[in-house]
């Protein structure tokens, strides 16, 4: 009798616990990469059919977002989920620095390099169940049900997908394969990754699911922004939100989720590379063997798209930063040569950016590249970019806010891109660091 006793009162106290978290403040981050503010604020204007997009305006809130140095994916993403710079959480880049090229382009993957807590271990450390697919810098012990991003560049073998069945929460690739009825291909489109998201969402129900869309950004790339082609984009990830929509009204969960739409960045036409590691090949600051690889260098610039930081070798003479500014500089006397500002260390550490002697910002039609062969300037190999000094409208990244305590706020202006981090932790009541930016009112 007193074991019958136990069991029961343990089933009661699941129960009551079960409800008390299905009652609890829950969050549906969802990160549309390149999602400019003209999109949704300009829908008319431009064509566009996003109903999903204006429904959460309508209902709560919306702003243009300040991102962070540089303007990019991955210390975009890692500032959304932490509150502060890439100074303090230490993602710097997409890539690592990586001048002789013997990771085969590896990206900044790894959740265990983030420097300081994000919303996920935050929430973990809390209890609260958290779900997230394809959010940049996830691979590891990330969430409690996890898919996160990751490929080997330039491969698009299916075999793939068994490396990332491996590096995702067990079983989650098959359960959310079987309830959609067909598997997953390779490389994952924002069906898949929208798919998996709609899954964990009803399956597992955590407080707080992040999920990252990202054809919007491939578009904007290849054909430039604001073209028919990125407009597609625009409203195609509109449907995808609507699934999310949907699954959240399904599971009768949305009356207690905040939904936050957001973007890393904004985008720049271009049609001119700058190769700024091109003349300090001219000037002997660095050496490229016969394939145009680098084999030795003092000094050297890693590319960011619109901006590029330079690097010294721990051997590199004293005055190498003064040679590389006034090689720089006469180039950049000319508009025609592609620069806009030059900034030194302590302009770089005001913006948040890791600690480099010097940082190129690109103009408007030119990207900054990494190569070291040829000439100055060469044609672009793509028709947008991003990734400048963040000072710029079209650079501005995106936040749409519906749900609890955003009822019909309206436009909310500019805010700052580590205020959104905050904002979300109070309302799952977790912590960040203490250098994390405030909250929004």
């Amino acid at each position: 009798m007193r074991r019958r006793w136990f069991l029961t009162a343990a089933v009661m106290l699941g129960a009551a616990a079960s409800a008390v978290a299905e009652q609890a403040p829950r969050v549906v981050m969802i990160s549309v990469d390149g999602l400019m503010p003209a999109y949704y604020l300009e829908a008319d204007a431009l064509g566009l059919k996003v109903p999903h997009l204006r429904r959460l305006m309508r209902e709560g809130a919306y702003a243009r977002v300040t991102g962070v140095l540089p303007t990019v994916t991955y210390p975009s993403h890692t500032t959304l989920i932490t509150g502060v710079p890439p100074r303090l959480h230490g993602i710097g880049a997409n890539t690592y620095f990586d001048p002789e090229e013997r990771s085969g382009g590896a990206w900044r993957w790894y959740a265990a390099e983030v420097q300081v807590p994000t919303l996920v271990s935050g929430a973990r450390a809390r209890g609260i169940k958290t779900g997230s697919v394809s959010w940049p810098v996830s691979v590891g012990a990330f969430a409690d049900w996890s898919v996160p991003e990751f490929w080997r560049p330039g491969s698009e073998h299916r075999s793939d997908l068994r490396l990332l069945e491996l590096l995702a929460s067990p079983g989650v690739l098959q359960e959310a394969a079987a309830d959609r009825g067909r598997s997953f291909g390779w490389p994952l489109t924002d069906d898949d990754r929208t798919d998996m998201a709609v899954h964990i969402l009803k399956r597992h129900r955590p407080q707080l699911l992040l999920l990252h869309i990202l054809d919007l950004d491939d578009k904007e790339h290849d054909f430039g922004p604001m073209t028919p082609e990125a407009k597609q984009a625009v409203e195609d990830s509109d449907g995808h939100i609507g699934q999310v929509l949907a699954a959240l009204d399904e599971t009768g969960l949305r009356e207690q989720t905040l939904v936050a739409i957001v973007s890393d960045h904004g985008f720049l036409p271009c049609t001119q590379n700058v190769r700024p590691n091109a003349l300090l090949r001219e000037a002997g600051l660095l050496a490229v063997n016969e394939k145009g690889k680098i084999v030795k260098w003092q000094a050297v610039f890693h590319s960011s798209g619109g901006s590029a930081a330079l690097h010294l070798a721990e051997n590199a003479a004293a005055d190498t930063v003064d040679r590389v500014r006034a090689l720089i500089e006469k180039k950049a006397a000319d508009p025609q040569n592609g620069l806009r500002e030059i900034l030194d260390a302590a302009a770089v550490r005001d913006l948040g950016g890791i600690d480099v002697p010097l940082l190129l910002s690109a103009r408007e039609g030119f990207t900054l590249s990494n190569t070291a062969t040829g000439e100055w300037l060469a044609p672009g190999t793509s028709k947008g970019t991003h990734g400048h000094v963040p000072n710029r409208p079209e650079l501005q990244a995106s936040l749409i806010l519906s749900g609890p305590g955003v009822a019909s706020r309206g436009d909310l202006g500019v805010v700052r891109m580590t205020s959104i981090a905050p904002t979300v932790a109070r309302i799952l009541g977790v912590e960040l660091s203490r250098e994390a930016d405030r909250p929004l009112p």
